[in-house]
């Protein structure tokens, strides 16, 4: 075991010990004082794509299953909170589900984010071909007020942008799309300034580790509401990369609105230039709600990006490029539009459709999901993926993408969390 991973031991320890050892078995009753546990479990089955049987893959069904295990405790003192979280994963999966990126089970066939990490605070006590287990300190997070400023440091959870289904601002921990098992943000070894500017505005300042140190990030925000629209400006660098951006959402009318654009700087020498400006890459989605009869509620978005491909037959090459390798870019290629809809069937049971319509090959991805709630303090979820498109080819040479989901697996899932 390394220093730096003894040493965040020892600091945990140090945080569960002050805790519980200061308010002792009354700490239920203290009402600066909150601690508890979250159980998230995910299984899923998805079956082999059409044309790719045989030695490419021989097995018929691949299957994946992650339970997942939260301990957590927030304290106050007077102006000083401190957040404290540690996560355990258990991963059972078959072998050949990894060809898929889907090893991690949170339900998106987009593989998972990578968010930026300086320290290394992840412990493997599993690690077999169709077996994991590790544990991760996900927040150690120590937050104090002075005068108009509010400080926060140690890991925490850091969100960018709308947080919608899909979004190109959301670089620093981003969830895949579709990822069902987003109920907590992974935590970034992080810096925050922050202040209210106005009746309605804030600034603030966020500097966060990389390793190394220059992968890291160091952003500039501020958010405020006009007109009953929230508006957040951000930019500054990340992973080497300048970038800015503006996002927004609201309500006009009866209509929901939302919607994120950003800039890019390229780098050149780490990812190909597939169209658009040659020093920056633009990225923007807009989408709006609204009701429909039935009590159902529509909506719509369209995407563009320059990272992606504009010819189906570069979809093989994409992922190499530095914003898919890094984790923070999912879909391969330039345009999208995305449908959602949602009905409440019952007091506690809602359902779900998401679709993905990829408008440069024509191909769509459909994630349909119905929630019911089993209590206060949990929900059941069953859910599942249809893609349809050109199917891809397979030769001696390799394979040749003619879609990018055409030739996805059809799946479905169970989905369950538990809170105490």
């Amino acid at each position: 075991m390394s220093m730096n991973k003894g040493l965040i031991i020892i600091l945990w320890m140090i945080v569960c010990f002050v805790g519980f050892g200061c308010y002792g078995p009354n700490r239920a009753e203290a009402s600066d004082l909150r601690y508890g546990a979250a159980l998230r479990q995910n299984v899923l089955l998805f079956r082999r794509p059409a044309g790719t049987s045989g030695a490419v893959m021989p097995d018929h069904v691949f299957g994946i299953s992650q339970s997942t295990l939260r301990v957590y405790e927030d304290a106050n003192w007077r102006t000083i909170a401190l957040s404290t979280a540690v996560e355990t994963r258990m991963n059972f999966f078959s072998s050949g589900s990894g060809m898929f990126g889907l090893t991690g089970g949170g339900g998106s066939i987009f593989g998972s984010g990578k968010p930026l990490e300086r320290w290394d605070a992840t412990f493997d006590h599993v690690e077999e071909n169709t077996a994991s287990m590790q544990t991760r300190l996900e927040r150690l997070d120590l937050s104090w007020s002075l005068g108009s400023y509010d400080f926060h440091a140690g890991r925490q959870p850091v969100s960018l942008g709308t947080s919608h289904f899909i979004g190109v601002l959301d670089v620093v921990a981003p969830f895949a799309p579709g990822d069902l098992d987003a109920t907590y943000k992974p935590g970034v070894d992080a810096l925050r300034i922050r202040r209210p500017v106005g009746m309605k505005g804030e600034a603030e300042v966020i500097a966060i580790g990389g390793r190394p140190w220059e992968y890291g990030a160091l952003l500039g925000r501020f958010r405020s509401s006009v007109k009953g629209i929230d508006l957040e400006l951000v930019g500054g660098r990340f992973r080497k990369r300048g970038f800015g951006g503006i996002g927004w959402e609201g309500g006009v009318g009866d209509y929901g609105i939302w919607g994120e654009l950003a800039l890019f700087e390229r780098k050149k020498n780490e990812e190909a230039w597939r169209g658009g400006w040659s020093e920056a890459a633009f990225s923007g989605v807009a989408g709006v709600d609204f009701n429909l009869p039935s009590k159902i509620k529509m909506g719509g978005a369209l995407m563009f990006q320059d990272f992606g491909v504009r010819d189906p037959g570069d979809l093989a090459f994409v992922y190499q490029d530095a914003p898919f390798r890094e984790g923070w870019a999912f879909l391969a290629s330039a345009g999208y539009g995305l449908v959602t809809l949602h009905r409440q069937l019952h007091p506690l049971v809602n359902a779900d459709c998401a679709g993905l319509i990829n408008l440069v090959d024509g191909s769509t991805l459909w994630q349909p999901m119905l929630t019911v709630s089993a209590g206060n303090n949990a929900d059941i979820s069953l859910y599942g993926w249809i893609g349809a498109g050109e199917k891809n080819t397979v030769r001696a040479d390799g394979i040749t993408m003619r879609s990018e989901f055409g030739s996805l697996p059809t799946g479905a899932g169970f989905y369950a969390r538990w809170f105490f």
